[in-house]
């Protein structure tokens, strides 16, 4: 795995999977700009990045759907720190609907942040980089959803499986150039990513015993009883991992998955 010192931008980063991933390339004494929606957040996470070992942080406002707003995250951060050379899109949104409840904005805004924002920040991140023939590494964050399509998170499933299609073809489109698109796919995670969804007892049954009737394993590993769930530093040890390999050596795409609960002596398998 490469030692070198990199420049890297998380999106979404003030709090789950990319609070947890800037805090990881901080320890390896990284240069990170992290952005979000969330503004407040980000003054605490970079103060964590920083008491982590990281050689500088810049934190703005991003909103990945915002063409402004990514053009002003990207000349700060520039400024700040230099030309990133490590993109992590992680931001993301999703909601659960009953399909008699969506909401066409909400559908809207996952799309647009899901698929959209990936698309404008790799897009903005990838002009300097070819300009003076930089090689780096974008990774898309992504889901299993792609592979295991969940009713009641329509928009949220399509929107990842377009940023896989994107991701494929924008990796055979920098071929030859040292850029290195990376896909991570994630199961059932611990984050804040559902903060908006209901959890009372009620409905996470009746989500969970829902996705069960067809067969979704993330219905066993999301359960009251069970709760196996990834955690942040799982996802951020894996981005990692994969942007540190040898520039001969292209990880293509990672799944994540967490096991299952060890049974219990005495209990029927």
């Amino acid at each position: 795995m490469s030692t070198q010192s990199r420049i890297a931008i998380v999106t979404g980063a003030s709090a789950g999977f990319g609070s947890a991933i800037a805090f990881e390339m901080a320890s390896l004494g990284w240069k990170v700009a992290i952005g979000a929606r969330r503004a407040d957040r980000l003054a605490q996470v970079a103060e964590q990045a920083r008491a982590r070992g990281a050689a500088d942080v810049y934190a703005g406002p991003l909103d990945v759907s915002d063409d402004g707003s990514v053009e002003r995250f990207f000349e700060a951060s520039e400024k700040a720190l230099g030309i990133a050379d490590v993109i992590v899109n992680n931001a993301g949104a999703s909601h659960f609907h009953w399909i008699e409840q969506t909401d066409t904005r909400w559908l809207r805004k996952e799309v647009e942040t899901n698929l959209i924002g990936p698309m404008l920040v790799t897009h903005r991140a990838l002009a300097p980089l070819l300009a003076r023939e930089i090689p780096g590494d974008v990774v898309m964050v992504s889901s299993d959803a792609v592979r295991r399509p969940r009713p009641g998170q329509l928009a949220y499933g399509a929107s990842k499986a377009g940023l896989e299609n994107y991701a494929d073809a924008l990796g055979a489109s920098l071929e030859g150039t040292g850029v290195r698109v990376i896909k991570l796919r994630v199961g059932p995670a611990i984050s804040e990513f559902a903060s908006g969804w209901d959890m009372s007892p009620d409905l996470l049954k009746a989500r969970t015993e829902y996705w069960a009737s067809f067969g979704l394993r993330d219905a066993r590993m999301m359960s009251q009883s069970n709760m196996a769930l990834l955690m942040p530093q799982d996802i951020a040890r894996e981005v990692v991992r994969a942007v540190t390999q040898p520039r001969n050596v292209w990880i293509d795409t990672i799944e994540l998955q967490p096991t299952a609960p060890q049974k219990k002596k005495g209990v029927p398998k």
